[in-house]
């Protein structure tokens, strides 16, 4: 008697950890297709000091910001050069210029 409930019990774990499973890919898959059409726009100015780690830090995370774009607010200090070699870097990263960054917004507003 004690081993029919030990078999049954261990199949139930089993089924349940296959549900688990099933669930677990279907919701991966979703947020995949949600995380593909999220994008982070950031707008910087002067901000030399700390641009590249602050972006670094950004990038290092759960790929939620894949899909940066920085439009620099025409920096008078080394900004937008640090921003260019970042953008070398990382093939997520977008670098835009005020005028570009303003055609940018309309497109994808549109």
């Amino acid at each position: 008697m004690l081993e029919i409930i030990v078999y049954g019990l261990i199949w139930c774990f089993a089924l349940y950890g296959i549900l688990v499973m099933i669930q677990e890919l279907t919701r991966k898959s979703t947020y995949k297709k949600i995380e593909e059409n999220v994008k982070l726009i950031m707008t910087v100015k002067n901000v030399e000091d700390g641009i590249e780690n602050y972006v670094r830090e950004l990038s290092m995370g759960r790929n939620f910001y894949n899909n940066l774009v920085i439009i620099d607010l025409n920096s008078t200090d080394e900004t937008l050069s640090i921003l260019r070699e970042l953008e070398k870097e990382n093939i997520n990263l977008k670098i835009l210029t005020e005028l570009e960054g303003k055609d940018y917004l309309e497109n994808q507003i549109e």
